[in-house]
Formats: structure tokens, sequence, C-alpha cells
């Protein structure tokens, strides 16, 4: 780490001013992800504070996700998160690119097979109705962050096909190249403690919460057309949604 200084007569909490230059180093790639912070005692002479104000700083790191303690090692950086608006329907690949990051896939399945109850009521069919399936793990850069279980409703409007996916098709895309026009979708976002076979799929060790999303996307005209499971690392991935605080006659709350 660069030589740091604190103002010692701010108003600003000295932790703070701490936690604000190491993240500050961590969002500007001076220190990168497996990079390991100096010692506590280190860190007490750079910035000459006392050891209880350089814990609290890390505390509030680790807890913000920035950095990870390891037992007998030290306090490691961790890769930054992906900061994802819920607000807005979009594909994997364009929530990627506008990381900066290169977004591909592994084609895991493509098949044809009969929509269950869950998967009948949410595209509007009959249950064993024919359904397009769709297994893909999402990667951002080298990295596997998540795992797509797509149905698609199949429709005299178009068809798929296997040799229509590699690495880097966007469904949404392909959808859109056969006229079908997308519109809004309804969404839920739970952490669950996933299974052995999702553990694996996304390279994760047990006990680690991921994100889990279902997703029903419609058309322009209001009918489903997809439904997918999606599973994300919760060390990679982070939501971030706006709310409005005022009440339906604009006052205040």
């Amino acid at each position: 780490m660069k030589q740091s200084k604190i103002d010692k007569n701010s108003k600003v909490p000295l932790h703070y001013q701490i936690y604000e230059d190491i993240k500050g180093e961590i969002e500007s790639k001076v220190l990168q992800a497996g990079d390991m912070l100096p010692s506590e005692s280190d860190l007490q002479n750079l910035y000459d504070v006392s050891r209880i104000t350089v814990r609290r700083a890390i505390q509030d790191l680790e807890n913000d996700g920035f950095v990870k303690k390891s037992q007998g090692k030290g306090t490691i950086v961790c890769a930054n998160k992906q900061k994802y608006d819920l607000q807005r329907l979009t594909s994997f690949s364009e929530d990627v690119k506008k990381l900066g990051e290169i977004s591909s896939s592994i084609i895991r399945d493509f098949k044809v097979i009969k929509a269950d109850s869950k998967t009948a009521k949410s595209l509007g069919i009959a249950e064993g109705d024919d359904v397009y399936y769709l297994e893909r793990s999402r990667l951002s850069g080298d990295k596997i962050v998540g795992l797509h279980k797509a149905y698609i409703k199949k429709s005299s409007d178009f068809s798929l096909d296997r040799t229509e996916f590699d690495e880097t098709t966007s469904l949404y895309e392909t959808l859109k190249s056969k006229g079908i026009k997308l519109k809004h979708a309804n969404e839920i976002l739970e952490a669950q403690i996933p299974d052995k076979e999702i553990q694996k799929s996304l390279g994760i060790s047990d006990n680690i919460p991921i994100f889990f999303k279902e997703r029903v996307t419609f058309n322009t005209a209001g009918l489903p057309i997809e439904f997918v499971k999606m599973y994300y690392r919760s060390d990679i991935y982070q939501y971030r949604v706006t709310l409005d605080v005022s009440d339906e006659n604009n006052n205040t709350l």
C-alpha cells in the first residue's frame, strides 16, 4: 500500500477514513483480488492509530465484501462484486458487457422436454406440453458466476435448435431475431443454500449461500415466453434497487 494520511482533526471517524482509503485502493485496483492487506500492526503504524480503530475499519471492509479474513493467513482482498440493477429487464450478456467484462456460456444441455406443473403454470400451457430446455453455465471473463435453466414455450411462430447456441449467444437476442419482442418480466429473488449439483456447477463449497432467481418473461402482447431458474454466486454478485420513499400524495414519509 502507498503511504496514506488521515485527518485527525476531521469530524469523520478515523476508522471510516481508513475504510474509505483502503476501499479506494481496491476499487482503483491498486490492491487487487487475492492481495494481502498489511498486518494490523503495520496498518497501525501506517495510519498512526490504535489497533481497535484498525480492526473496526477492517471489519467494515469485510462486512461490505471488500476483504475476507483467512485463518492463519491474514486479510485477503476480494474480487469486486458485480452490481446489477433490479429495475430493468436485461440479459446476462448485457449486464456483463456494461461492467466491461466479456460474457460467455458453456452449453450444458439443450432439448425438448415435457413441462412439469410449475413450468406449465408459469408459461400458461398444459402440463406435459413440449418446451425447449436450455441449460447454460454463465461466465464473466474466465470465471463461472452463474447457472441458468431456461424453459422456452414452443410456438408455431418460431423454432429453436441446438446449433443456434454457442458460447457467445444471447437467448434474448436470438428470440429478437425471430421476431419475438420481450416487454417485461416478473421475478423473485431469494438466498438459498444450494444442493450438491448446483454447488458443483458453480464451483463453491458447502454451506455457501447463493442468489436464486425465478423469472417469467413476457412479450409485448403480454404472453409468457420464458421461465428461467438462475443461480448466482453471492461472493461475486450484488443486487441494487432504488426505492421511492414518498407516499402516493407525494409527501415524504
